[in-house]
């Protein structure tokens, strides 16, 4: 069974031209130098996100029994969630399955 890192973020307002371009260009980073492409995903943004939503996705951490490069593979995208909502503001909710990922010290992290 595999674990996902799972990203939503709502408001009233679509996202702008600039927000849209900006996160296209932080996720086009991140996916370009992710080192370990052959054992995961990239990172991945939904098409059609529903109603207030402006940007969801999920993205699977890799499914091996190496916890270190869960745990870097876990660091390294939520870094670039962080990027991201530094760009673009909204009710933001990240969770790795059922545990609820906090913004503390203006970057994603898991709880302690």
């Amino acid at each position: 069974m595999s674990v996902s890192i799972y990203y939503t973020c709502k408001r009233a307002q679509p996202l702008t031209v600039t927000e849209q371009a900006t996160s296209a260009a932080i996720i086009e980073r991140y996916n370009t130098n992710f080192q370990w492409q052959e054992l995961a995903e990239s990172f991945c943004v939904y098409e059609n996100p529903t109603s207030d939503t402006i940007f969801e996705g999920a993205t699977k951490l890799p499914f091996v029994d190496d916890y270190e490069l869960i745990e870097a593979t876990l660091a390294y995208w939520l870094a670039c969630l962080t990027e991201i909502r530094q760009q673009i503001s909204g009710n933001w909710q990240v969770h790795v399955d059922d545990i609820d990922v906090v913004w503390q010290d203006q970057r994603w992290q898991m709880p302690i």
